[in-house]
């Protein structure tokens, strides 16, 4: 049978998203499905059948699923991981606890230190060790590995990472320590350090082969269940996962390096909507995507998402190549409260699907921003998801009544005082982290358009853009399934690196040893692409190198060009990076050699048979709003024949314009209604 549909997902804390895109005739289908705490593949798996009868498709029609999840991201951050055991080079065992030797908070010395996901009792010295030019200083005595084994079998180790220092130069001798461990140690699962990500940092090398090995049990059993399910469905295409590059890999890639997938949803959203920006002649963008527990902040410029490889999950640092998102606490299932000090506040708690906002009617006491929403008169109680679910209004009332008496408010609107405060809050936080990125990057908000998306993300957005002074804004229709959708968008696409120290300048050889480290990722890139299935396109190669003046504290990433790295000189690869560097700082020196510290490659591949404007063909979505499925505030969604709306954002007097371009009216502020005209993009 012909296979012509593809389905995104996307897993949150409170709703798992479905967009299934028919490519025959151009057409989407959304659904949202209440998350499941003990299991969320079940509610993948329930969400998918009711997806494919509301498409009125078989089974056998789809050819690919495409799945995001914050599953490895909240595993971290609740330390909810597998007892992983840490084996590293004899001298070394502190690395996890030293870290870098800072302070947490500079302005506290007893501020104490993130406990390290690894105790100290679960690691274990082996006589292993490489210098930085790859020679071996030493190696394990006969009979060290297999008593190593037998101790981490007795200390019940559900996985295994091992780190010999400096093993980037030399990958080969930590290799033979993992795979004797693999061999004594049948069913734990074990990492090594250099195949996973072979840069120069031992603390940061380490830290994200032990976030791998943390992940690994947990994310390899959820991978096992959802095919499972899948295959009981009768889906019998392949899978992928989002990455938090932006890209996609296969489900077994995934299985193997977990790591790439913590911030799969929230770079999804910002791949798409980097792409429906383009579409729409607005390249500079600034994306919000509000779900249930956090808002995720993100910047777009000239149509490209922007990658970062410095970002931190919880405290730790990550140096992965991954979507520069930032996240606040701050979404539809925030809890809100008051402190011993009397001070409101929004967050970082979740309500999430289980109990869920006081709204729910699930026995949730709590009230959230979802409440705020209700009692402000921003969602209409009956036509929550499209009507699917009702919603309790007074339920909502009187939990933020609680609130209000513990504020000392008063008065009969006391519950409707204390949702306006409560969402003041909420905006503050995000315009703070608006207003600190644009200022880091030199940026003016007024000059960028806001595209809001996720379950509240339009239903909020107004507020935002009143807060930071943003006068346009773009709203894809069907927002609260945005992330999904954006999966089934993304490429296929994996991240490579080798730290080389290389001199340009002072080097005649260093052009040509760039050169040959290159064209090694490349053949390593398309060796991985040849693996993943039979659906893809050529892939587009993507080189880059982290550069600096000599002595200096930081590195640029610098894109270096096909036809440079293939055949240019080291001269001409060195004045990238003056460029850059002028660009930036407002200076360069000529005079000055150019270091090389990290080589990276990237290899984008699209998947065959895929067209962008297809999928704004589709039919609207439900003609209502609410957090889980939002349009811009609160009734029918605007009409645009494009799949999306756009236009300017300004304050207005109370008259309905005239104009035939307005389609939505949204309102900012409970009592005190402000007008967003929304626009067609064409």
């Amino acid at each position: 049978m012909e296979k012509y549909c593809r389905i995104g997902v996307d897993v949150g804390g409170t709703f798992t998203d479905f967009v299934l895109a028919n490519r025959r005739t151009g057409t989407l289908t959304h659904h949202k499905e209440p998350s499941g705490t003990e299991d969320p593949s079940l509610a993948v798996a329930q969400g998918m059948s009711v997806l494919l009868r509301r498409a009125g498709e078989r089974p056998d029609s789809v050819e690919m699923v495409v799945h995001g999840t914050t599953l490895a991201l909240n595993a971290v951050i609740q330390r909810r991981g597998a007892r992983v055991a840490l084996v590293i080079s004899r001298g070394f065992g502190d690395t996890m606890t030293l870290g870098r030797g800072g302070l947490p908070n500079a302005y506290n010395y007893k501020h104490p230190k993130q406990t390290p996901l690894v105790p100290r009792d679960m690691v274990f010295e082996v006589s292993a060790r490489v210098r930085p030019d790859g020679s071996v200083v030493a190696r394990p005595a006969e009979g060290e590995v297999e008593a190593l084994a037998e101790r981490l079998r007795a200390e019940g180790a559900e996985a295994v990472v091992v780190v010999v220092v400096n093993s980037y130069a030399h990958p080969e001798l930590e290799a033979e320590v993992a795979d004797e461990l693999v061999r004594r140690l049948p069913g734990v699962l074990v990492t090594q350090s250099a195949a996973l990500w072979p840069e120069i940092r031992e603390f940061e090398r380490t830290l994200v082969a032990v976030l791998n090995g943390f992940l690994h049990p947990l994310m390899n059993e959820y991978y096992g269940k959802l095919e499972a399910r899948l295959r009981g469905l009768g889906i019998q295409a392949p899978i992928h996962i989002t990455s938090s590059n932006g890209g996609t890999v296969s489900v077994d890639t995934a299985r193997r390096r977990p790591v790439d997938t913590l911030l799969s949803g929230p770079a999804s959203g910002v791949v798409a909507a980097a792409r429906i920006a383009e579409q729409a002649k607005r390249p500079q963008i600034i994306t919000l995507d509000m779900g249930g527990t956090s808002s995720d902040i993100a910047v777009t410029q000239d149509g490209k998402p922007e990658h970062t490889t410095e970002t931190k999950i919880g405290d730790l640092p990550l140096i992965l190549p991954v979507v520069n998102v930032r996240a606040i606490g701050a979404g539809g299932g925030s809890i809100v409260w008051v402190d011993p000090q009397g001070v409101l506040k929004v967050g970082p708690e979740s309500a999430g699907a289980e109990p869920g906002p006081a709204c729910y009617g699930r026995g949730g006491a709590e009230p959230t921003i979802t409440d705020c929403y209700v009692v402000a008169g921003y969602l209409d109680p009956d036509h929550f998801l499209g009507g699917r679910m009702k919603l309790d209004a007074e339920a909502a009332r009187r939990a933020l009544e609680t609130i209000a008496e513990r504020l000392g408010m008063t008065g009969s609107d006391r519950a409707v005082l204390a949702a306006d405060a409560a969402l003041r809050v909420a905006t503050a936080r995000m315009a703070t982290e608006v207003s600190k990125g644009m200022a880091q990057r030199g940026l003016d908000p007024a000059e960028f358009t806001l595209m809001p998306y996720g379950g509240a993300g339009p239903t909020h957005a107004a507020l935002l853009s009143n807060e930071v002074g943003i006068r346009s804004m773009l709203v894809p229709l069907s927002p609260g399934t945005f992330c999904a959708m954006g999966a089934i968008m993304s490429d296929l696409r994996r991240d490579f690196a080798r730290s080389r120290r290389l001199t340009l300048g002072l080097d005649p050889a260093a052009a040509d040893e760039l050169r040959a480290v290159l064209t090694g990722l490349e053949r390593e890139a398309l060796d991985w692409i040849a693996g993943e299935g039979d659906v893809i396109e050529a892939p587009r190669i993507e080189a880059s190198a982290d550069m600096q003046y000599p002595r200096t504290a930081f590195e640029l990433n610098t894109a270096i060009p096909d036809d440079q790295w293939r055949e240019g000189t080291a001269e001409q690869i060195a004045e990238l990076f003056h460029r850059q560097h002028e660009r930036l700082y407002g200076f360069r020196d000529d005079g000055s050699p150019v270091d090389v510290t990290t080589i990276r490659l990237a290899q984008p591949a699209a998947f065959r048979g895929w067209s962008f404007r297809s999928l704004r063909r589709g039919p609207p979505p439900n003609r209502s709003a609410s957090a889980g499925s939002s349009t811009t505030g609160t009734g029918a969604p605007p009409r645009s024949t494009g799949g999306l709306t756009c236009g300017p954002a300004r304050r207005s007097r109370g008259r309905r314009s005239s104009s035939r371009k307005i389609r939505r009216f949204g309102y900012c502020r409970a009592g005190r209604p402000r007008r967003m005209i929304l626009a067609p993009c064409e």
